[in-house]
């Protein structure tokens, strides 16, 4: 698959789908090729879940909640807890890692199913704190999410093996 960030249209919903679907390609081919080892070296010692293999199954789990249950209302199936907080980057420590690229890769598929019948004024089931969301907010907060973490990806991708590149 080529990654582009290039629309097929320039109207709103596919120059959004389009840069979605970039930058989870982008976090994608960040993390694929690590072997075991560097996907969960952490090379700063006071960020010690910050990993590749941490990071990914953190956006997994961040696409899961922000479309099935802050937009359509479902359960949250995540690993987090009140006790771990941070269970999804904890269990990016243990899954295997083509464990978690395939769990990332069929989220984001879900992600796009879900999504392409939704009009982007849609408001969420779900009201978060004094805001209640529309789809169209949800889909730009899973752009800057997940392009903010490749941005950490790059960097510890180019710390485990030197490999440089978007």
């Amino acid at each position: 698959m080529v990654r582009t960030d290039t629309p097929p249209a320039g109207d709103e919903r596919s120059v959004m789908m389009q840069m979605l679907e970039y930058v989870q390609q982008t976090a994608l081919f960040k993390v694929r090729g690590l072997s075991e080892e560097l996907a969960r070296t952490a090379p700063i010692s006071t960020s010690p879940l910050t990993n590749p293999a941490s990071l990914l199954n953190h956006l997994r789990w961040n696409e899961h909640y922000w479309v099935e249950v802050v937009i359509l209302g479902g359960e949250d199936r995540a690993p987090w807890s009140e006790e771990h907080p941070d269970g999804e980057l904890e269990a990016g420590l243990e899954v295997p890692l083509q464990e978690v690229i395939d769990g990332y890769s069929e989220q984001v598929q879900l992600t796009r199913t879900l999504l392409a019948d939704l009009d982007f004024d849609t408001e969420a089931d779900k009201v978060l704190k004094d805001f209640h969301p529309n789809v169209r907010w949800v889909v730009l907060h899973l752009i800057e999410e997940t392009a903010r973490h490749n941005g950490h990806l790059d960097l510890l991708r180019e710390m485990a093996d030197g490999s440089v590149g978007d």
